[in-house]
């Protein structure tokens, strides 16, 4: 597979897919609908009451929901977002009525958002149209053809095509992430899903 370089031109349209890894994730994460189901609910209407079971039932309805969009936006093979010398286009996997297509000659200004919740970090392509709602769009890592872009590559890139640019050079583009999850953790993680899948699967 070959990497952007340095200065590279990213031909028009410029198509972003959702990363292999988020979705590998996200289909990991579905697996633990199963235990969370079969011995959360039975163990948290004993010591938490209903009020803890709602939680844990909503907590399971998200995952589903992640599976379903990733497995569609996978199966789709369409990107999630398409930025053309005209505008830009972002995919609703679950409302395609929904599917914005956003014309640059009716946009005011872009500019990005960044927000910090505990040690959860958020980014979002904020765009101001001429007339109407401000639009934001959640920024994760995508994938360009062999290259991931983080948040702030894909900015510059929006940017750069909202600007005019004919030709677009490829930037790279350092970010310090804050550490969601240690190594301790990481491995803590690992035990208690296969400790869950084994109970599961072999009881």
């Amino acid at each position: 597979m070959q990497k952007l370089k340095k200065g590279q031109v990213l031909t028009y349209p410029i198509d972003l897919y959702l990363s292999n890894k988020h979705i590998l994730l996200i289909l990991a994460l579905g697996l633990l609908i199963f235990p969370l189901y079969y011995y959360g609910v039975p163990i948290m209407q004993e010591e938490g009451g209903w009020v803890a079971v709602i939680i844990l039932l909503l907590l399971i309805i998200l995952i589903v929901l992640g599976v379903i969009v990733s497995l569609l936006a996978l199966l789709s093979g369409k990107p999630a977002l398409q930025i053309s010398t005209n505008g830009l286009t972002i995919l609703q996997v679950l409302r395609k009525s929904k599917q914005k297509s956003v014309l640059w000659r009716d946009v005011e200004c872009i500019d990005i958002s960044y927000q910090v919740y505990g040690r959860t970090e958020t980014w979002a392509l904020v765009i101001q149209p001429k007339q109407g709602k401000v639009i934001q769009y959640p920024l994760k890592t995508m994938r360009y053809k062999d290259t991931l872009l983080n948040e702030m590559e894909i900015y510059h890139i929006v940017k750069l095509a909202f600007e005019g640019k004919p030709a677009i050079h490829y930037q790279s583009i350092e970010m310090e992430r804050i550490k969601l999850i240690t190594k301790k953790t990481k491995w803590l993680l690992l035990i208690i899903f296969i400790l869950l899948s084994l109970v599961y699967f072999f009881q």
